[in-house]
């Protein structure tokens, strides 16, 4: 086993390691902070083949992208984001989401310290906040085949369980020769189906087996393996712990060794259990354990502020930061289903599975203290004191500035800026006439645009989408700021928001706008060019990135005159943020 990377160390020119934060049979893994993302933490998983040939490992590196794009595809609250797999110094690194909370083993083992195991309304509140999840991986044809107490990380912020450790990593480990393995290394951890066991193909009703069995041993403070029957090739836990008659049926039929005689999916377990859901959780006693008898797991690690109010705080070491499981974990767009380059860039809708429920919790309402109103009343009057400074300094702006020369209406024969070539002509747009605050607010936008050395054309182009996308019945009739002044404000403001969003691309993409074709992004990805990713990998970076400033134009096809410029703008800077 070779050395681990020291804190401090820079992998891939963005990912800085905190620490070492687990170590398996299945590799290394480090909790490291994101230097091209505010400073974000992130689980960066190392494996280290045992040779030393780098075309070998580029084809090991391709061979697993393409078998584990499903993951890079997960839109999922309660799945963390798998980011990239790179190569560097003969060695494989995956990174993943850092999520902040305890695993459920590392709850047991501390409830077992104290003579207590979990309650029977905290494994019901597991279950039904596990299998929304479950229904949204087998939809997606992704078995997990890895759960596991220690596979289920309950978030810190809000008390969700959040799956880790996908088996198809391990299984990927395995086949491509990712690591070194005893010869009879295998994916399971006991809690593993005996179809599995014996080389069977994985199907949801295993990953339910899994799931009963994680239940049973929160219950039972004891594993699979020490509760199996070998003669029945069954779980005796029946003589352990003692269950509401429904809830003990629904785990027996789960955890039953034919797999033709479980429930059939996810979906169907939750429906078994919503009768008895309100039984068990809203009675007093039970009430009680789901909200207390869990402490919240206190973060490890303070996430750091962002960068432009004050620097970072450093990270402890590992040995004194006591990192949370999910660092020890074995194996979290990108969060988007990845752009084809033969086609325009596209986003998948998001799965409304992302919209997880509150966990059964009563919170207790606050009293507002003396000092809290008096706190309230002069936030309020100061505000309305900024309100009226701030109205009088524009009217006083707007009375003072030179009347702006008279914009020209757009038709077919529209004049394109020759910084935009090969652009079609922007349908036509509000008809500025006459002086008023509307012009004054296009004037505002146009003086904003400069300064961002943006072509006004692009900005028109990008606005007139983003404002026929919400008016179509006005899309080709001209309109008056006279009588419709609302819309020539709403067409500015929405101008003035899109510039907002694309200050966050730096000078030289910016005066670009308008001029990306897609023969750029080929040749930046050309061999020999020095991209040190492929097409893949860049398109899990540009949709993350992308998303998040336009989370409304996922499930669109980005037109390549408009959005798709602002793709390729980010494409390239990701590009140069990689180059040493």
């Amino acid at each position: 086993m070779h050395d681990p990377l020291p804190p401090g160390s820079l992998l891939f020119n963005r990912y800085c390691i905190a620490g070492l934060a687990g170590q398996g049979q299945f590799g290394l893994t480090y909790l490291a902070q994101d230097q091209k993302r505010f400073e974000e933490r992130c689980i960066v998983k190392e494996f280290a083949p045992p040779h030393h040939n780098a075309d070998l490992l580029e084809m090991q590196r391709q061979s697993f992208h393409r078998s584990a794009a499903t993951l890079y595809e997960l839109q999922h609250s309660q799945i963390p984001r798998f980011n990239i797999l790179f190569a560097q110094e003969n060695r494989l690194y995956l990174v993943r989401d850092y999520i902040v909370g305890k695993s459920y083993g590392a709850l047991l083992t501390e409830r077992q310290a104290e003579g207590q195991s979990f309650s029977q309304a905290e494994v019901l509140h597991l279950m039904l906040r596990s299998l929304p999840v479950l229904t949204y991986l087998h939809r997606a044809e992704l078995i997990h085949q890895n759960i596991s107490p220690h596979s289920l990380i309950l978030r810190h912020h809000d008390q969700l369980p959040v799956l880790i450790d996908f088996g198809l990593i391990k299984q990927l480990v395995i086949q491509l020769q990712l690591h070194p393995l005893p010869s009879d290394a295998t994916i399971g951890n006991g809690y593993e189906a005996s179809e599995l066991s014996n080389g069977g193909k994985p199907t949801a009703s295993a990953d339910l087996y899994s799931l009963a069995a994680t239940a049973i041993a929160l219950l039972t403070g004891k594993t699979p393996q020490e509760l199996y029957n070998r003669w029945k090739h069954t779980l005796d836990w029946d003589s352990e712990i003692e269950l509401q008659p429904d809830f003990a049926r629904i785990l027996k039929q789960m955890l039953h060794p034919n797999p033709h005689k479980r429930f059939g999916s996810a979906m169907q377990v939750s429906r078994a259990l919503e009768p008895i859901a309100t039984a068990i959780l809203h009675s007093s006693h039970s009430l009680q354990a789901a909200t207390a008898a869990v402490p919240a797991p206190q973060p490890q690690i303070q996430a750091p502020l962002p960068s432009w109010r004050m620097p970072s705080p450093q990270l402890p070491s590992p040995a004194s930061a006591n990192f949370p499981v999910d660092g020890a974990s074995s194996a979290q767009p990108s969060f988007r289903p990845l752009f084809e380059p033969s086609q325009p860039p596209r986003f998948h809708k998001a799965d409304p599975s992302r919209e997880s429920p509150k966990p059964y919790r009563h919170k207790p309402k606050g009293k507002r203290s003396s000092g809290d109103i008096r706190a309230s009343a002069l936030l309020v009057g100061a505000v309305a004191l900024l309100a009226i400074a701030v109205s009088f300094r524009t009217l006083n702006w707007v009375q003072t500035q030179p009347l702006p020369t008279k914009a020209p209406t757009t038709n077919a024969s529209t004049t394109v800026s020759k910084d935009a070539p090969n652009l079609e002509a922007r349908p036509t747009q509000p008809t500025r006439e006459a002086v008023s605050p509307e012009k004054a607010s296009l004037d505002s936008l146009k003086e904003r645009q400069k300064d961002l050395g943006i072509d006004f054309q692009f900005v028109s182009n990008l606005t007139d989408e983003v404002f026929y996308t919400k008016h179509p019945d006005l899309k080709g009739k001209p309109i008056s700021a006279a009588s419709q002044p609302e819309l020539q404000n709403e067409w500015a403001g929405m101008g003035t928001d899109l510039l907002s969003k694309l200050e966050s691309l730096i000078p030289e993409t910016r005066g670009k706008l308008g001029t990306y074709q897609r023969s750029d992004y080929d040749k930046w990805l050309a061999p020999g060019n020095g991209a040190s990713l492929n097409a893949r990998e860049l398109n899990v970076l540009v949709n993350k990135r992308f998303g998040d400033l336009f989370p409304d134009q996922k499930g669109k096809t980005l037109s390549p005159k408009t959005f798709g410029q602002v793709w390729y703008a980010i494409a390239q800077e990701e590009l140069k943020k990689l180059k040493p």
